[in-house]
């Protein structure tokens, strides 16, 4: 579509800035900064300018549909900002994400490279801190991303990768803070920005998908089916790797564990063929490094009551640094439903607890909220230290983050 600053060139004609300046009463300076997009006229000088040129209003319903009633107002706010300068007050952060996305639009075009490098920031924030605490900074950039994409023609795949990786990554964000239903729409919109970035991109989106919904007790055929779509290729990939394991988490919960050992056995494959850039990257929600391969086993031995579940869950925390507090509290959970499991109750019960205070020092996930619930599913019903674990784990979501 043509442009404001387009269209009042072309209406222009071989009519100089100087002489429609006159004729509208503005200066050349502000005429030419509207035909190269610098700035954004009021609707005085819009009318000025269709009448001086005999546009019949064109230049009125190019404006209303370029600018809109919302921009027109952040326009007026932004000088009302500027005109209280002197008192010293800053805008609080709302409104400044408002006034960056308003200066971005009027920048023209959004910078690809920009917009990769939020998505791979915020892959690396979203495990790294308590989920909450990304929800706010992530939305920002979805709005604003949408915004930027406006100004983008087509859809290239370029850009749909990088809003497919910010929709999966809120999507994954608000799972972890135990906000299913929202988390469920969100990774809908995945889906459906994945289908112009890729089959690879869509096939990483659906196993994602299929993990979480494991730990958010949706139907195991759904888990199944998110899987199945992403085991589709036989290409070694992250995305493969996590399928797999999810798909693994899902038979050992139907029962069948030739085929959940199968499937750990070929994500171990997977895993050996991987590039060396993605085994080492484990800093960001895009990596798979063997950290993830053994917590996979050692997740699904311990459903199992595998014998060598002991085992697996001790080499799944001997391999994460110790900084890693929330993934090692897991593990620890895993031990926790093996000792209650084996009869264990009240120990088992105790390693759980201890498991949960150091999560809390990293901020809980929802994840650590479903293993603690899983633990406590092992003991028997009525049990006497089993009232008040319960209520722990129950006190969890108002305080997860």
């Amino acid at each position: 579509m043509e442009s404001f600053g387009e269209a009042l060139r072309r209406l222009r004609g071989d009519l100089s800035i100087r002489g429609l300046a006159r004729r509208a009463n503005c200066s050349p300076s502000y005429i030419s900064a509207l035909e190269f997009g610098k700035n954004i006229p009021s609707s005085a000088v819009v009318s000025a300018l269709d009448a001086a040129l005999g546009a019949g209003g064109e230049l009125i319903r190019l404006h209303d549909m370029e600018v809109g009633p919302t921009e027109r107002r952040e326009a007026l706010g932004l000088i009302g900002i500027v005109l209280g300068g002197a008192s010293g007050a800053l805008p609080a952060t709302d409104g400044l994400e408002r006034i960056r996305m308003l200066v971005e639009r009027r920048l023209g075009g959004p910078d690809l490279g920009f917009w990769e490098e939020v998505a791979w920031e915020h892959a690396h924030g979203v495990g790294a801190h308590p989920a909450t605490d990304g929800i706010g900074r992530l939305s920002a950039d979805v709005l604003a991303l949408e915004t930027a994409l406006t100004h983008v023609k087509g859809n290239p795949p370029a850009w749909a990768r990088v809003r497919t990786r910010l929709l999966y990554l809120l999507a994954y964000a608000l799972g972890s803070a135990g906000r299913e239903h929202e988390s469920r729409h969100w990774w809908a919109a995945a889906r459906r920005a994945a289908v112009a970035a890729g089959d690879d991109m869509r096939a990483f989106v659906v196993a994602q998908e299929a993990i979480q919904a494991l730990y958010e007790k949706r139907p195991l055929t759904l888990v199944l089916s998110r899987a199945g779509e992403a085991l589709a290729g036989d290409r070694p990939s992250v995305a493969r790797a996590r399928a797999l394991g999810a798909r693994a988490h899902a038979k050992v919960l139907l029962g069948d564990l030739a085929a959940a050992y199968a499937d750990l056995d070929e994500q171990a494959r997977v895993f050996d063929r991987l590039p060396a850039d993605v085994t080492s990257d484990a800093a960001s929600a895009e990596g798979w490094p063997v950290t993830r391969l053994l917590h996979s086993r050692s997740l699904v031995y311990t459903l199992a009551g595998h014998p060598r579940a002991a085992a697996a869950q001790a080499e799944a925390v001997a391999a994460y640094p110790s900084a890693a507090v929330r993934p090692i509290a897991q593990i620890r959970l895993h031990e926790a439903m093996s000792a209650v499991r084996g009869g264990e109750v009240v120990a088992g019960l105790a390693h759980a607890e201890q498991a949960l205070t150091a999560a809390q020092s990293a901020g809980y996930s929802h994840y650590v909220r479903q293993l603690a619930t899983m633990v406590a599913d092992q003991a028997p019903a009525g049990h006497e230290a089993l009232h008040s674990f319960r209520d722990r784990v129950a006190g969890l979501r108002g305080g997860m983050s």
